[in-house]
């Protein structure tokens, strides 16, 4: 019987990471009978869509060590491939883990990821890149674009993210002149920032109905209307009681597909992807897409039921 070929990306620069003893303890938690092992480890972080290039091209199975975005990374290239993937989350948030009931061990996730069963997993589209758990722009970019810079400094935490979300706050807001086309006729309209969400979890600190109504269905899109600052400052109140539905100057949407156009002369927008800010051509394109990939976890998700 031919034994089947495993790699294992490994981004050391994740929150848990870094242990030094972290691949000893995913082998020591591997069955004899698991498959060839093959190691991928970057050295910098520019070179992981290299690797994971490398990876998902010589492996049976490709398992993604790391936080959401080398899990999103790893996903990219999985589905290309036609491969399917596991995952041992070792990041700060590890919402995509979280969503689809991977244990945050190490030990167990990787037990899980040799004897587990890759199911069919949905995740959202924005020009051909994949998300697990949001896309979006505007003024959320410039909280991500703030945060790395202060992480970068004080080190990444909740605490430094929250403190960095409200400092962005009182600074100025963009202005985006948008064109939506989903179905029906085009829509106009002014905005600081759309969040389109594929991961309940997010969604749930918007409003928590309207996170269960897109769980496994669609897209959920948070569009907030131009406003002024007391308005933002209210609605992040809000926020934290998931009653953000209740101010009036959002709108949340439930969707399959939309093009989403910016009036401006640059062509090029930058969009938070799972939390990586990227340069994204216009019209921006979204889908959800029920069976993106095949992602080993534990059982079905409820909506596969």
């Amino acid at each position: 019987m031919t034994q089947r070929t495993i790699a294992i990306v490994v981004n050391a620069r994740s929150a848990n990471g870094r242990d030094d003893d972290l691949r000893a303890r995913i082998e020591a938690a591997l069955p004899p009978d698991a498959g060839r092992l093959l190691w991928f480890q970057p050295r910098k972080a520019s070179r992981l869509d290299r690797v994971c290039q490398r990876a998902t091209t010589v492996a049976d199975l490709v398992i993604a060590v790391g936080g959401d975005g080398t899990v999103r990374t790893v996903a990219q290239h999985a589905r290309a491939r036609g491969k399917p993937m596991a995952i041992i989350p070792t990041g700060t948030y590890n919402l995509v883990a979280r969503h689809l009931g991977i244990p945050l061990d190490v030990a167990d996730a990787a037990r899980l990821a040799v004897t587990g069963h890759a199911r069919p997993t949905p995740c959202g589209d924005i020009n051909g890149l994949l998300f697990f758990n949001h896309a979006a722009f505007g003024l959320y970019t410039r909280i991500i674009a703030a945060r790395e810079r202060h992480t970068a400094v004080l080190g990444r935490s909740r605490v430094t993210a929250v403190l960095s979300g409200i400092a962005t706050l009182f600074n100025r807001y963009p202005i985006l002149k948008l064109r939506l086309q989903t179905d029906g006729a085009p829509q106009h309209c002014h905005a600081n920032a759309a969040f389109f969400g594929a991961n309940p979890l997010p969604l749930a600190a918007v409003d928590a109905e309207f996170a269960e109504q897109c769980d496994g269905h669609a897209l959920g899109l948070v569009l907030m209307r131009h406003q002024g600052r007391r308005h933002v400052l209210m609605a992040a109140l809000k926020s934290l009681f998931g009653r953000l539905s209740d101010a009036p100057t959002f709108e949340l949407t439930a969707l399959q597909s939309i093009t989403v156009d910016i009036l401006r002369r640059r062509r090029r927008l930058r969009v938070s992807i799972d939390g990586e800010l990227i340069k994204c051509r216009l019209p921006l394109q979204l889908h959800y897409q029920p069976d993106a990939l095949q992602i080993v976890r534990p059982d079905p998700l409820e909506s596969d039921a």
